[in-house]
């Protein structure tokens, strides 16, 4: 099997000229092993007729081979392996004259055949060695040979620094609310983009065609060329015609139409040749934010899933160290969605196409390609793939266009008020016409239950009634977890399969009696975790003793200032080295979250005005800030970060909770939109799966490996799917949009979850997944992070919910569903739907005075138990209904 990046690949290498070079053999260990040793967790290594073969018996297996002597060297290299392996995964090729993270991921099929694997190296030093990481997990390896090709670039590309483009009286211009474009009338590239009154960008008037004629590389200049421009309503078209030193007659065209959406100018590009050539270089639309007006200067700017900027320079190291830094030209599969804005003066600048059409997007803030003195905004041809490896600039082979057959891409050029990125994205997601359809799982429900249940049941999870966090080798070892008993009791009560209910309840039971042998409540092995526990089978007031306890250890955390400062663990990495902060809004509100959640459900009124106080210094420090720094414990604190907005979020949902406070409301709504541009929302394969997938950071783990921009990690999202999940209950307004946002997360979650027929790993969610070959990867994860809001995707009774009382101030807990309450003088009104069939606590906080009776229409009461020292009611019902609690 030859994979779909090498046939690009050595197609870049098949010049005009010739047919691809002969690959170079480095080792062929069908003659003996080569130099190469067992390194680490690896056992029979031996060299055999078929190559070089070993067992992988440990974590982090690994063979390293001697100095490669026939390396090239100047330029990159295109590395093949041929191996086979009996188990999957991501395996990892190291390289360098010392193995200091230098890496690049290959992803490894497990059906035991020959495959050939390809890796793209960088330019390689002097005594440059190999060494190769089988997946974890792999059991058999053979290798047979590892071959490499010099990749030669076909040319060094010239990029021409635009000028400033004037503006005369009489220039056409083309209006949309807030968006003008005006052309200068004169030239090809020759207009600039006003919004709001004001001049955001301006195109290239200087662009280049990139032609090869007779095999040679030339560039065809359009400034020059006849121009001409005529208005048609309240539209502009433009066109150009040129011909290059072959002879052939070119004719470039756009049309600016004013979109339907206001504040939108569609531009479309149409270039026509009357010969066959062969092209380098196509620019469709090349802009510069900035450039002659506000400069280099930006309030944020956004690639979505790539670059979340505040005023600092896009392709940093701050979050990724060495050429993968370099996100300039990126595969589009790695963005979220197809768009890119510029924010500056209280205004975005922004701009958007059709995935299907394939472009390179060219994104670089500051600009350092042009040096035009602004942020550079294009859509080239060749895409990354074609011609064109990603990052960069030089092109290894032209791409053919025939004669008289037009290539056009329309540009939807956009903008308005605005400080951060967030009313850019809101923009672009209103110009797709809303967030994309919730993609479908098969066989629903039912479906969904039937997988979880035996990711609970079935899978290298669970052990005799414990439960690993992950399935990952050795590396999470079983332990009483209550989570899961309650999750597998939910199963039960709603699948339509009563022997898979049967057993659901007798692993619930085990796993009982081993948090009960050991007191084990507090434990759990989900990324996401409401305090349904004690609700329904714990000891509820010594449950929230111990929140409450753990709360107040962490807010003594927190500085004066309201914030937790990074310090490095001794003998670490400093992961806050690269920021210019030492503390984040992601590392301070995860640890706050835990204390607003405690303050919520135990009515503690000291613990809450803690924490409030605590949350409006965060809320005013970070205010229009980029969420980052929420996983220290292995990226950078700089790093942009899903789960700091998932976090924050949270901390303003509770808080509205606890006060009613309109103010977090509108908090909640800035965090919950940071998290936007980390949410696939545009479909970035062909694949079935995609589509709501999340990108949970937008770096690399210490700098270096894994590096996840392009690598949906789920976990992290449908931490924030719960968090938009609770805040859709809050914000009214925008309840049906966090809703859908929400609901597609968890569907994704299920699509990556590993199927029913990997014996180990069915049930679990992966770690992470790979768009492209839609394969499910890393660690399993417990399926109570994908379940913990499963309920709301097909409308069924939750696992919890929490409700604030109108303006009561109380707030009221349940392991089910609440429905509309009402409260006045005499009576609180509370329509619940328990899930669970015995007997349950219902935990309201803030109520004033104990109530004299209590009633349940469709169950009844067993139980009132008031607390006065926290004004907290807890009933014990069995069944459902309306739940009537008489003052």
């Amino acid at each position: 099997m030859r994979s779909s990046l090498v046939c690009v690949l050595l197609a870049l290498l098949a010049t005009a000229a010739g047919a691809a070079p002969e690959p170079i053999t480095f080792f062929d260990f069908t003659q003996g092993t080569q130099g190469w040793v067992p390194a680490h967790s690896v056992d029979n290594f031996e060299g055999t007729s078929e190559g070089l073969a070993f067992d992988c018996v440990g974590d982090d297996p690994y063979v390293t081979g001697p100095p490669v002597a026939n390396m090239p060297l100047g330029n990159r290299v295109l590395l093949t392996v041929r191996m086979k392996s009996d188990h999957d995964g991501t395996a990892q090729i190291f390289y360098g004259p010392q193995f200091l993270g230098d890496h690049v991921d290959i992803n490894v099929i497990a059906d035991g055949e020959w495959h050939d694997y390809e890796a793209l190296l960088p330019v390689q030093l002097p005594g440059t060695r190999l060494r190769i990481d089988p997946a974890n997990m792999a059991r058999h390896v053979v290798v047979a040979w590892i071959k490499g090709v010099e990749m030669k670039p076909l040319m060094k590309s010239q990029f021409v620094r635009p000028q400033p483009v004037e503006i005369g009286q009489d220039g056409p211009s083309v209006t949309s609310g807030k968006v003008t474009i005006t052309h200068d009338g004169k030239t090809w590239g020759g207009f600039t983009v006003v919004v709001d009154g004001e001049t955001m960008a301006a195109s290239h008037a200087q662009s280049r065609i990139g032609v090869a004629i007779d095999g040679k590389p030339t560039y065809l200049d359009l400034q020059h060329a006849v121009f001409s421009w005529a208005m048609e309503g309240g539209s502009l078209k433009t066109a150009v015609k040129a011909k290059d030193t072959g002879g052939a007659q070119w004719t470039l065209s756009r049309t600016f139409v004013p979109a339907l959406d206001a504040d939108t100018v569609d531009i479309t590009t149409n270039v026509t040749v009357d010969a066959k050539r062969d092209l380098f270089h196509l620019p469709m639309i090349t802009l510069f934010a900035g450039m002659g007006t506000f400069g280099t200067e930006k309030m944020q700017a956004v690639l979505p899933g790539v670059e979340y900027l505040a005023n600092e320079p896009s392709s940093s190291e701050a979050d990724v160290r060495g050429e993968k830094a370099n996100r300039r030209i990126v595969d589009d599969y790695r963005l979220c969605s197809t768009m890119m804005s510029v924010v500056a003066n209280d205004r975005y600048v922004a701009m958007a196409w059709d995935r299907a059409d394939h472009p390179a997007p060219v994104f670089d803030s500051p600009d350092r390609v042009f040096h035009s003195g602004g942020h550079l905004m294009g859509l080239w041809y060749p895409a990354v793939g074609e011609c064109r490896i990603e990052s960069e600039f030089d092109i290894y082979r032209t791409f053919p266009m025939a004669a008289n057959t037009p290539i056009s891409l329309t540009a939807q050029i956009f903008g308005g008020p605005g400080a951060t990125i967030n009313p850019a994205m809101q923009h672009y997601i209103k110009l797709k016409g809303g967030l994309p359809p919730i993609p479908e799982y098969k066989g629903g429900l039912q479906a969904a239950i039937n997988l979880l249940a035996h990711g609970w049941l079935d899978s290298a999870l669970q052990e005799d009634g414990t439960w690993r966090h992950a399935v990952w080798g050795e590396s999470f070892k079983p332990a009483v977890a209550a989570d899961a008993p309650g999750y597998m009791l939910w199963l039960a009560e709603f699948t339509e399969d009563a022997a898979l209910a049967e057993r659901l309840r007798k692993g619930a039971e085990r796993g009982l009696e081993r948090v009960r042998a050991t007191n084990g409540w507090n434990g759990r092995c989900s990324h996401v975790v409401r305090p349904f526990v004690p609700l329904i089978f714990g000891d509820l007031e010594s449950d929230i003793e111990g929140r409450v306890r753990g709360a107040q250890q962490s807010l003594g955390a927190f500085d004066p200032q309201g914030l937790v400062r990074y310090r490095p663990k001794p003998g670490g990495p400093d992961y806050g080295s690269t920021h210019w902060e030492n503390h984040a809004n992601g590392l301070s509100a995860n640890q706050l979250a835990p204390a607003m959640e405690a303050a919520a459900l135990s009515g503690d009124e000291s613990l809450a005005a803690q924490a409030l106080a605590v949350l409006d210094k965060q809320l005013a420090i970070y205010r229009d800030t980029v969420p980052r720094g929420a996983q220290t414990w292995e990226m950078p604190l700089h790093t942009p970060d899903i789960l700091a907005s998932a976090h924050v979020l949270r901390c303003c949902d509770l808080a509205y909770m606890l006060t009613g406070d309109p103010k977090y409301i509108e908090a909640g709504r800035y965090w919950a939109e940071t998290g936007l541009s980390m949410v696939y929302l545009d479909p970035p394969t062909e694949g079935p799966t995609g589509l709501y997938a999340t990108t949970a950071v937008l770096g690399a783990t210490a700098w270096a490996a894994p590096y996840w921009i392009g690598q949906p990690v789920q976990w992290c999202g449908l931490v924030y799917r719960s968090a938009l999940q609770d805040f859709a209950k809050s914000d009214m307004e925008r309840a049906a949009f966090w809703g859908q946002l929400a609901r597609g997360i968890t569907r994704s979650g299920l699509q990556q979850t590993f199927p029913l027929d990997d014996e180990t790993r069915q049930g679990l969610l992966p770690d992470f997944f790979h768009l492209k070959p839609q394969k499910s990867d890393g660690p399993a994860i417990s399926p109570g992070t994908v379940q913990a809001n499963l309920a709301e995707v097909y409308g069924v009774t939750p696992i919890y919910d929490a409700r604030r009382l109108g303006d009561s101030g109380m707030i009221v807990h349940v392991p089910g569903g609440i429905g509309r309450t009402e409260v006045d003088g005499k009576t609180i009104t509370i329509p619940i739907a328990g899930w669970y069939p015995e007997s349950y606590w219902v935990r309201i906080v803030g109520v004033p005075k104990a109530p004299a009776k209590a009633t349940l229409s469709d169950g009844e009461v067993l139980a009132l138990d008031y607390g006065n020292d926290r004004k907290a009611l807890n009933i014990m019902v069995k069944g459902e209904g309306t739940l009537v609690i008489t003052r």
